[in-house]
């Protein structure tokens, strides 16, 4: 069935004029981009369909999936993870114009036509990228949705947190709250994480609110 954003949950390049200008040359950046060998041919997902720039939380996963943003070029929508992550959006009140999502890796890693997980390598070649990205937005709250996402945090914070151990836990940094979650994805919710602890898990998320 073919899926259609509903009125409220359009997005776009909201944000002050200087922010958006600057995002704009961002997204041409990575567009540009031909540092990883295997994603040289794949699009990078980073455009205003990621959300709001002037938002307070900021999601960062671990990269577009196939049947998700690797064709919607919408992060976390099109496929199951992006139905999973809308229901647990909607139950802390919360729409996708809200916020704003991104990824570890930005181009979809495949590997015999199959989603894979990104090569050490790639969330380096990405990682200028998402500094840049949080630079620019400034979020009170970051959300990383998997190991991976935690991965790329980790690598720009100069830290070793392990998801298993600091799963819903609020962590300071010097420039925002960095908050560790499963990602929502079948796999995980059917196997290691349920949705209903997720639910639980995204209750916990700090500073809850909408765009400033």
């Amino acid at each position: 069935m073919k899926r259609m954003m509903k009125k409220s949950q359009k997005i776009g390049p909201i944000g002050p004029k200087s922010t958006r200008k600057k995002f704009i040359q961002l997204e041409k950046n990575t567009s540009n981009c031909r540092f990883c060998p295997d994603l040289a041919d794949q699009p990078a997902i980073l455009s205003s369909k990621n959300g709001n720039l002037n938002t307070k939380i900021v999601f960062v996963a671990e990269a577009p999936g196939r049947l998700g943003a690797g064709r919607t070029g919408i992060p976390f929508y099109g496929d199951k993870s992006g139905d999973n992550f809308g229901i647990l959006l909607s139950h802390i009140g919360l729409k996708r114009a809200d916020i704003f999502v991104t990824n570890a890796v930005l181009c979809n890693p495949l590997e015999n036509e199959n989603n894979r997980r990104p090569k050490i390598s790639e969330i380096k070649n990405c990682s200028p990228f998402l500094k840049e990205t949080l630079q620019l937005i400034r979020p009170q709250v970051v959300v990383t949705l998997g190991s991976v996402g935690l991965q790329a945090l980790n690598l720009l914070l100069g830290t070793r947190y392990q998801l298993n151990k600091e799963v819903a836990k609020k962590l300071a940094t010097p420039d925002f709250i960095l908050f560790p979650l499963y990602h929502p994805s079948p796999r995980v919710t059917n196997w290691i994480r349920p949705l209903t602890q997720q639910k639980k898990d995204f209750k916990k998320i700090p500073q809850q609110g909408k765009a400033r």
